[in-house]
């Protein structure tokens, strides 16, 4: 797979504070003791909740389960934030598509 844009990183991240809040609400259990409960490495908890990954659905369950939070409400506050933060990068991309449409509607005038 390719080099991520702005916005995938930005959902990574989003995801992987959601985790990451959750991880610390349950009475400041370590990355070892979720990633025990959910049935996944270490490191893999660590690589969600720095933004350099994100979970698959399954996944993303398992985790709710092993802390015991509601999986709507955490999926809810994701999408939220994520609707929210990504509208101004959406925006500038379109802007720079347009634009780039117009450069070359010029260019091929100019012809």
């Amino acid at each position: 797979m390719g080099k991520k844009d702005e916005i995938h990183l930005l959902f990574d991240k989003i995801v992987g504070n959601e985790l990451s809040k959750h991880r610390s609400n349950m009475n400041g259990a370590a990355q070892e003791d979720l990633a025990r409960k959910a049935g996944v490495f270490r490191q893999w908890i660590s690589r969600i909740e720095s933004g350099k990954t994100t979970p698959t659905l399954f996944n993303f369950v398992r985790f709710t389960i092993a802390t015991g939070i509601d999986g709507v409400d955490a999926f809810k506050n994701i999408f939220d934030k994520f609707i929210k933060e990504s509208l101004p990068l959406m925006k500038a991309a379109e802007e720079a598509k347009y634009q780039k449409y117009l450069e070359q509607t010029k260019k091929e005038r100019k012809r």
